[in-house]
């Protein structure tokens, strides 16, 4: 007699909350924190403590908080406990950490222009949140530097990860040019990406289906990133905006997304924008 087993998978739905820190003295007079760090001004820790009163609502399953020090002085204030994960760090700007972006703006222009004289022209110069410049290097062709063939998204996954050259925001990023030292957007998508993709595949695979719930405690631009690699896996193109690079991310925000996993490969296999940087549950 041969018996036949058949082993039932069902979808992982885990729900993912970001966090963005609370106001620190370097955000309250436009100084980068990056990954140097200042502490939580008197806003920033209460309204970090106004934050936890809705996250504490919430059972975590995984509470992941970047290393650096404001946002583990967030973790305290909202009244939780979580892992450390350095992954989960704000952008490092090198040495333009603690300056204002003032600086940091004119440093990258006059890289543009150094790039510019040696090999082509500066095609395009556009804002980037607010006063922040971001400046694309097109050379006498008319071909970009650092730019990808173009592809149209297609959601395909390989290994548990999408191809990120399908992604308009990753394609974009290969193309902006930054001072020496300053870390590329496109090294921030990656390692984000990782974060993701990891705490997604290991819940899944160990949950056997059902729903998770998990908190990222990060930054502005991780939080940004987030939604960018997330948007990878929207099956309709609406359920993401258009231009998540220049969507303002204030202090203590919370944004929210519906991931849902594969039953059998455990990668994710749909994503969903819930709530982008709300405030609501902030006394303002």
């Amino acid at each position: 007699t041969t018996l036949l087993y058949t082993i039932k998978f069902e979808a992982m739905r885990i729900r993912l909350v970001v966090v963005r820190h609370g106001q620190t003295e370097w955000n309250a007079v436009n100084r980068i924190n990056g990954q140097g760090n200042s502490p939580l001004t008197d806003r920033g820790v209460e309204e970090s403590r106004d934050c936890g009163k809705a996250l504490r609502q919430v059972v975590w399953d995984t509470v992941l908080v970047s290393d650096l020090g404001r946002t583990v002085e967030t973790l305290e204030c909202l009244g939780l406990q979580g892992e450390l994960e350095d992954r989960l760090r704000d952008r490092n700007f090198g040495p333009y950490n603690g300056q204002f972006y003032g600086v940091y703006a004119k440093a990258k222009m006059e890289e543009c222009q150094r790039l510019s004289r040696r090999n082509g022209k500066v095609s395009e110069m556009r804002s980037y949140s607010g006063s922040r410049s971001s400046c694309v290097l097109t050379y006498e062709n008319g071909t970009r530097a650092g730019s990808a063939q173009k592809h149209k998204q297609t959601n395909k996954v390989t290994n548990g990860h999408c191809k990120w050259q399908d992604n308009p925001f990753y394609r974009v990023m290969q193309t902006e040019i930054e001072p020496v030292g300053v870390e590329r957007y496109q090294d921030l998508f990656l390692r984000i990406g990782d974060v993701i993709h990891d705490v997604s595949h290991q819940l899944s695979q160990a949950g056997e289906g059902g729903e998770a719930n998990v908190l990222f405690v990060t930054h502005c631009s991780p939080v940004r990133m987030c939604a960018m690699v997330l948007s990878s896996y929207a099956w309709e193109e609406e359920e993401f905006p258009g231009d998540l690079r220049k969507c303002d991310i204030p202090n203590n925000s919370i944004t929210e997304f519906i991931i849902t996993t594969n039953e059998q490969s455990h990668a994710i296999e749909r994503a969903q924008l819930v709530k982008l940087a709300s405030t609501k549950h902030l006394n303002v």
